[in-house]
């Protein structure tokens, strides 16, 4: 059996999928492999791992790599969702080597790190900029263009993700409660929210929000409720979108401020349905920054991270 080369191996991996591409030199997808989740924060380390052979697998058997020899690579890089403290970086690391050992792969150049992080430096080719994704969840990450990469936020549902899909529809569920009570003024959000998922009265939503049926993506939607209440001139949806844009704003400006890079000019790509496809704070937004930073340079990309990754992979 003879060796097979490939230029590049790229693997995106998140909290909901995994995405395993091979590429030639100049970034042509050559093979592409899809599996379920590979943070391990979400589901441990050997579903993780599961999770990485499988897609990478898929990507092998695309371009007829299975059965036939050692497979070597010039570039890999895995860029993992759930690398946030020196502890996940050991840990993920181990479960890479893990993988690649299961799969007998080789590579001459390997590189892991967190997904957003190779998601920014491939789509600036390791120049200034930053990254804010506000989808479900939040995060910022910026680079300064010397080396020196700076995060803020990403801390999760539980505790963090403000200005995100999620945090929005658990303020709108927040709200109809607290108009409940009578601490809040009256909102449309309370017919709207009830009439979308089926309930008769606040107390069923109530019951809901501490039942196993709850579930973080039916609050991130709920975005969609608060944004068509604010056009009908609900003053509590336009508080709630007021908030989620200074969150924002918080995060973006406190991570710009880290890398120094306020007054230069740098890259901002803007990424997730909150920020890119709610006008009124992606405005808002994008109006306080640039008060700040003059020279910012602001880029909508609907291109999937895996193009950023295989880009990142091309350039080391």
């Amino acid at each position: 059996m003879n060796d097979q080369s490939f230029h590049l191996l790229a693997v995106d991996g998140g909290g909901t999928k995994t995405l395993a591409v091979i590429t030639d030199s100049t970034g042509s997808i050559l093979g592409e492999g899809k599996a379920g989740a590979s943070n391990y924060q979400v589901i441990g380390k050997e579903l993780a791992i599961k999770a990485l052979v499988t897609s990478i697998q898929e990507a092998l058997v695309e371009v007829a790599a299975r059965n036939s020899g050692p497979v070597q690579f010039e570039k890999t890089v895995f860029a993992l969702a759930g690398i946030d403290t020196t502890n996940d970086e050991v840990e993920v690391r181990e479960i890479v080597e893990a993988t690649i050992k299961q799969l007998g792969l080789a590579t001459h150049m390997l590189l892991v790190e967190n997904d957003c992080l190779s998601a920014l430096l491939g789509a600036t080719q390791n120049k200034a900029g930053a990254l804010l994704i506000s989808g479900t969840g939040s995060i910022v990450f910026a680079h300064d263009g010397r080396g020196s990469f700076f995060r803020t936020g990403g801390w999760g549902y539980r505790v963090g993700d403000e200005g995100s899909g999620y945090w929005i529809g658990k303020e709108a569920i927040r709200s109809v409660l607290k108009m409940n009570d009578g601490r809040e003024k009256e909102t449309i959000l309370s017919k709207l929210i009830l009439q979308k998922f089926g309930f008769n009265k606040v107390e069923d939503l109530y019951n809901w929000v501490y039942s196993p049926s709850y579930c973080v993506d039916d609050v991130g939607a709920l975005t969609t409720l608060v944004e068509e209440a604010y056009k009908m001139g609900d003053e509590v949806s336009k508080g709630i979108l007021d908030d989620a844009a200074s969150e924002l704003t918080l995060l973006l400006e406190t991570t710009i401020d880290k890398a120094g890079i306020a007054r230069e000019e740098f890259q901002l790509i803007l990424q997730g349905g909150v920020i890119q496809n709610n006008l009124y704070i992606r405005n808002r937004v994008l109006d306080c920054l640039k008060r700040k930073a003059e020279r910012v340079k602001v880029i909508d990309t609907d291109q999937k991270p895996i193009t950023f990754i295989i880009k990142r992979g091309l350039n080391l």
